[in-house]
């Protein structure tokens, strides 16, 4: 009996956190996808009434046309990073990285306000903008760093000896470049599965470009639905079904390619040989694909931010900026960030410390609540906490709480390996020579787990404070976040105010950041003296 009573007591910090995790993901998800299938006042559901063909198809064309030409120029741009020396390689990484963490919807404003120019406006470049096309566009730029990293994995293993293989065996170089881009196909769909699922995803761009021309795309649909008057919420559930359905399919088709070609590529024999250098043709490329992404990606559409903040505003009546938002943006931001990260840590100490079902259960539920786009989350939290029950929604603490439930998964990711790297004997060795769980926490463990983890809040503080689907339903009125407030300002036109805005916003962000960064700074003897503990325990163990 006592046994079992310590065995159940072990076990209570991992139940109470499955039940954390259910209750943020599995309940309020669940319940909003099984409302199609329910019964009720509004009685039951036509699916042929709820679908949207249009939207459907147009989703489909747009994800596979948009990921197709992102996995093409990734695998391109992956091949120049591993299998060539090119001295433009640390730009194009940088190119890269700065193009992920734009927010897709400040990316579109610039291009917007590109073709607002007078010599712009009105030719060719335009008309295509202004349509499909723009759309697979910036959607396959928002992809690009996605295929690039996983095409690289595959380039990297690709020995020496595979290629001598080829050239003594395969007679024709078109069928020795073709068997060499067999071997890429496991990550060609691994990253084709999640450009796609990214794409098909994505809001930020049809809040803005793709409202603007009146396509209709699933995601927007799904907001629509809920954002306009009467509201309706099975309409909206058995749409994300569409979504949910289309995330499958990606994913049997990366486990198929997966399956029947992938092949163990490392090995006793693989020699590393030094890549060679590019030569002029293919020199003269990659620094044209470094222009262009740069340019098309990132120069362009902030020069004309840039402008746009620094033109002076004509209109009188125009929108006034909601300078508010940027306060309201920063706290929600800073309270899930720290809530997220304090979530993050008990699991991951856990998970380090011992393996179970309880351990696996939560890792499937984070993987699950990856997958899901936000704007589905952010429906399936405005249903279960609208209730007699759980009065929650229209509150500040449901929008942190959403938050939270995106940033833990991601948070889980990023934390495993600094906290795997550290041995537990270290507080083993602490325990047995009689030192407080306390003590061991702050002065073994804390010190050196205090960097990644602050990296860990930061990364993020950033991706909150430019959230938007979440953001879009969720936010408590009259005090919208810094994304409900630049799209706004975007629907309606405003674009200098939206410049001025977004500029404010980055600011304050680096600002935030910075701070962060030189507090950590001002506690770097706290950390050495924390290194300096960690030694001295692990001698002792």
């Amino acid at each position: 009996m006592t046994a079992s009573f310590r065995a159940f007591r072990r076990s209570l910090p991992g139940i109470f956190l499955l039940i954390l995790f259910a209750g943020l993901t599995l309940y309020p998800v669940l319940r909003f996808l099984l409302l199609p299938f329910r019964g009720g006042g509004q009685g039951g559901i036509s699916f042929a009434s709820v679908l949207n063909a249009d939207a459907l198809v147009n989703s489909v064309r747009i994800g596979l046309e948009s990921t197709l030409w992102a996995l093409a120029a990734g695998i391109a741009i992956a091949f120049v990073f591993e299998r060539r020396r090119w001295a433009g390689s640390h730009l194009m990484m940088l190119a890269l990285w700065l193009l992920f963490v734009t927010p897709s919807y400040l990316m579109t404003t610039g291009w917007q306000i590109f073709f607002t120019l007078p010599a712009f406006a009105h030719g060719r470049l335009a008309h295509l903008f202004f349509s499909e096309a723009g759309i697979v566009f910036l959607l396959g730029l928002k992809g690009l760093p996605f295929a690039t990293l996983a095409a690289r994995t595959s380039w990297r293993v690709i020995g020496a000896e595979l290629g001598d293989a080829a050239s003594l065996h395969i007679k024709s170089a078109l069928r020795r470049r073709a068997t060499m881009l067999q071997l890429l196909l496991p990550s060609a769909a691994s990253a084709f599965a999640i450009v796609f699922v990214e794409n098909i995803q994505e809001f930020g761009i049809l809040a803005t470009l793709g409202a603007q021309i009146h396509l209709p795309i699933v995601t927007y649909a799904i907001y629509e639905r809920l954002a306009t008057t009467p509201v309706d919420f099975r309409g909206a559930a058995f749409m994300s079904w569409q979504l949910v359905g289309l995330a499958v399919l990606a994913a049997l088709v990366q486990l198929h390619f997966s399956g029947r070609y992938s092949g163990a590529l490392v090995h006793g024999r693989r020699r590393m040989v030094p890549p060679p250098a590019c030569s002029f043709v293919e020199n003269a490329l990659a620094w044209l694909g470094l222009v262009l992404l740069a340019g098309l990606g990132l120069a362009v559409p902030g020069t004309n931010i840039v402008m746009a903040a620094l033109s002076p505003v004509r209109d009188l009546a125009a929108r006034p900026v909601p300078w508010d938002s940027l306060i309201y943006s920063t706290l929600y931001a800073i309270l899930a960030a720290l809530a997220a990260v304090a979530i993050a840590a008990p699991v991951l100490l856990r998970q380090r410390a011992r393996a179970g079902r309880f351990t696996n259960l939560l890792n499937a539920i984070s993987l699950a609540n990856m997958a899901l786009p936000g704007i589905v989350l952010g429906a399936a939290y405005l249903i279960a906490f609208n209730s007699d029950a759980l009065p929650l929604y229209g509150t500040p603490l449901l929008l942190v709480i959403a938050y939270v439930a995106v940033q833990v998964p991601m948070l889980l990711r990023f934390l495993q390996a600094p906290i795997g790297h550290i041995h537990p004997n270290l507080s083993e060795a602490a325990r047995l020579h009689g030192v407080a769980w306390s003590a061991r926490l702050l002065d073994v463990e804390g010190p050196l787990l205090a960097r990644p983890f602050v990296w860990g809040w930061m990364m993020a503080f950033a991706q909150v404070f430019f959230e938007l689907p979440i953001s879009e339903l969720l936010y408590p009125a009259g005090r919208p976040p810094v994304g409900v407030a630049l799209v706004w300002l975007n629907q309606s036109l405003h674009y200098a105010q939206e410049a001025r805005l977004a500029l404010a916003a980055i600011a304050l962000s680096f600002v935030v950041a910075g701070l962060v960064t030189l507090a950590v700074r001002a506690a770097a003897p706290l950390r050495l003296a924390g290194d300096a503990a960690g030694d001295a325990v692990g001698e002792l163990a």
